[in-house]
């Protein structure tokens, strides 16, 4: 049963279609390996020590600003793990088999357009960090309002660095459109790939660029309609799914479809040609934002005074070791996070900007600004592992 929850009012103040967000919870998170795995992945974790996983602090957040609850979508796999995670708090619907975002945002928007025709959806990923909660939601109802003039909308975050690791968004200064302007949305010129160091550089630099968080908002009919212009059968198959949802025959549909539906990023199958023709707005973001998405970002959490109270800091008066977890931790002369629950203890001398995480089957020590290389490594060794297991 879906409990509506409280209303919230548009920033012009006029009364708005009700705002139901869609939580995509999928993906191994590599580059935090050995803690993220493939059974356990990153959304599932407390990453920070603040006593909730990143799952959990994402379905509390979009609450504040939802009228009715956000509606997850995750793997069988994982289904049991987010149902005890979430209880109550959000609708739960299970993907056969990952097939990227578009899929998934889909059958999101299809549900909520068959129960609420009006709706506004919006798709935000299950494993991000967003502390400032407030500016989220004057955010979020100023991407809602642009949505509701027909622009499929996203929030960009202003880049801090040169970062090669986000795609980026291209907008204009302003817009003739005065209804976008009223809600504080830019019109998109184009997405761009994540560049390299020099290109990243040079957006910094010229600005009107800000990082895709892969964050959208639109009306359910309006995605619906724009992607049965791109991908008809995508669409057409993730309505047949809702259709059905309640039917005796549910899991049947989902089954025979799921699997014929093209697997495609938003980003690729809507948001990229909808912006070549005037179509995507964006509305920059006053919160602050971090996907966590290595162990260098994990390290700069640890090391903000928004770190939970779990937070270590351990050595001598010339270290800086901050500790997550229960692992014993001394350091003389070092500057590394520690992250594990395992017996032993962890010395360190002399080390600087390292991570290391010590589990029962595994230890990585990893060079803070190699981070983003772990993905390989990580990939390698799971798939291995899961060669193992299936060999006996």
């Amino acid at each position: 049963m879906v409990m509506a929850a409280s209303r919230h009012e548009a920033p012009d103040a006029t009364p708005r279609a009700p705002f139901i967000p869609i939580v995509p919870a999928g993906g191994a998170g590599t580059r935090l390996w050995p803690l993220s795995r493939p059974d356990h992945p990153k959304f599932l974790l407390d990453l920070t020590g603040s006593g909730a996983s990143l799952l959990q602090q994402t379905i509390a957040r979009l609450d504040g600003v939802a009228d009715y609850p956000a509606c997850i979508i995750t793997g069988r796999a994982h289904e049991g793990a987010v149902r005890e995670q979430v209880g109550e708090q959000a609708r739960v619907l299970v993907e056969p088999s990952g097939r990227n975002s578009m899929p998934a945002i889909a059958l999101g928007a299809a549900v909520a357009e068959r129960e609420h025709p009006d709706a506004i959806i919006g798709s935000f990923a299950a494993d991000h960090l967003i502390t400032d909660t407030a500016a989220f939601h004057d955010d979020v109802r100023r991407a809602c309002a642009a949505a509701a003039h027909g622009y499929l909308t996203t929030l960009g975050i202003r880049p801090t660095h040169p970062a090669t690791g986000f795609g980026y968004i291209r907008c204009q200064a302003r817009d003739t459109d005065d209804a976008l302007n009223v809600t504080g949305a830019l019109r998109v010129d184009r997405f761009v790939e994540k560049p390299d160091a020099d290109r990243a550089a040079q957006f910094l630099a010229e600005g009107g660029h800000l990082w895709n968080a892969g964050m959208f908002v639109a009306r359910a009919d309006m995605l619906l309609d724009a992607l049965a212009e791109q991908i008809p059968p995508l669409a057409a198959g993730a309505r047949r799914i809702a259709a059905a949802l309640d039917g005796p025959h549910a899991d049947a549909v989902r089954d025979e479809v799921w699997p014929t539906l093209t697997s495609i990023a938003i980003d690729h199958a809507l948001a990229e040609p909808l912006a070549a023709q005037g179509r995507v707005a964006v509305v920059p973001a006053t919160f602050d934002w971090d996907d966590v998405g290595d162990f260098a970002a994990l390290a700069r959490q640890l090391r903000s005074p928004d770190a939970g109270g779990a937070v270590r800091t351990v050595g001598d008066e010339r270290s800086d070791v901050r500790v997550l977890g229960d692992t014993r931790v001394d350091a003389v002369s070092s500057q590394a996070t520690v992250y594990g629950s395992s017996h032993r203890l962890v010395a360190l001398v002399g080390v600087e900007g390292v991570s290391v995480v010590d589990t029962d089957d595994a230890l990585l020590v990893l060079a803070d600004e190699h981070a983003q290389a772990l993905g390989p490594l990580a990939r390698r060794l799971c798939d291995r592992a899961a060669g193992t297991a299936s060999n006996g």
